[in-house]
């Protein structure tokens, strides 16, 4: 979907998808005002970087005045960070979208999409999850996450202002870093170059919905310029491509011609036995579906893997 040219603010710029999100809708000629911690400042192809936290009010309030929609991808933490901290998640994440929505009032009409999550939010009802099943976070991550949404029906209920929750499961994909033990392709794939072994908590028999980074950004896309059915929306977006742990190591080794080392650890009490939402809304509302399976995703992460390794 190609809209006309919006001015697009997107919040947690520097991030694996926020970045990626900023070069595709560059792409689509919108103009991109691009606001990160670890952003340099300066203008490059279509994309406005600000270097900055969303508690900055003074820099918010210039690029809501700029900009009517706007991407919330920024995350401070992963499950394993807030685990034994969770003030993490109010301070990290819940504290700086309070900050934004503090705005609200000043700046009308602007439409909000918030990248939630798919995997963390219903806990051990994951199986084929609708997005009206009630959530029963497991975690202090996935606690966070069922807290924002709260908050934005909240904003939209007293301003203006319409929101888009997407809920996104297991992403991967070209531009996805470890982070603090986080993101388990490239993780594989490190194992597959380095010979390590790739640790495996329980016997490898939980499963989990795995979604290309190229799908998201169209579900984002439709989020952000389709024709809204109500002023709050929540979507799941999940490819249908599932996978048990033992079954994407063997999808990451034929990927990479490789094979990847395993050790088996006890299993611990936060995985939950299968995620994997549906993702019948989001087709029927906004016309998404995902257009990447598991294998072409995986060789084409494992293409990048090797060229940003060599780089």
């Amino acid at each position: 979907m190609h809209a006309a040219a919006e001015s697009i603010l997107v919040l947690g710029s520097a991030g694996f998808i926020g970045s990626a999100l900023c070069t595709h809708l560059a792409r689509q000629g919108h103009k991109v005002h691009a606001l990160g911690r670890s952003q340099a400042d300066g203008t490059q192809a279509g994309i406005v970087h600000m270097r900055g936290s969303i508690e900055d009010r003074h820099l918010l309030r210039e690029a809501l005045g700029r900009c009517n929609r706007v991407v919330y991808a920024a995350s401070m933490t992963t499950p394993g960070v807030s685990a034994r901290d969770p003030s993490l998640e109010v301070l990290g994440n819940l504290l700086p979208l309070t900050r934004l929505l503090e705005c609200a009032a000043e700046f009308p009409g602007r439409r909000i999409v918030y990248l939630s999550s798919g995997g963390a939010i219903y806990g051990d009802d994951a199986a084929n999850a609708a997005e009206s099943r009630p959530l029963r976070p497991r975690s202090y991550y996935g606690a966070g996450k069922a807290a924002a949404e709260a908050f934005l029906h909240a904003a939209v209920a007293t301003t203006d202002w319409s929101a888009v929750m997407l809920r996104p499961s297991n992403l991967y994909g070209p531009g996805q870093r470890v982070t603090k033990g986080f993101a388990i392709v490239p993780t594989m794939f490190d194992r597959a170059s380095d010979g390590k072994a790739f640790q495996i908590w329980g016997d490898g028999s939980t499963v989990r919905d795995y979604c290309y980074i190229d799908d998201l950004l169209e579900a984002v896309t439709a989020a952000l310029f389709s024709p809204l059915q109500r002023p709050v929306n929540v979507y799941n977006v999940s490819s249908g491509q599932t996978a048990s742990i033992l079954e994407l190591i063997e999808a990451c080794q034929v990927a990479s011609g490789r094979s990847i080392n395993v050790e088996f650890q006890p299993a611990r009490g936060v995985d939950v036995a299968c995620v994997s939402p549906s993702h019948q809304l989001i087709a029927d509302e906004l016309g998404w579906q995902a257009r990447v399976d598991l294998a072409s995703g995986l060789r084409r992460t494992w293409a990048w893997h090797q060229s940003s390794t060599l780089a």
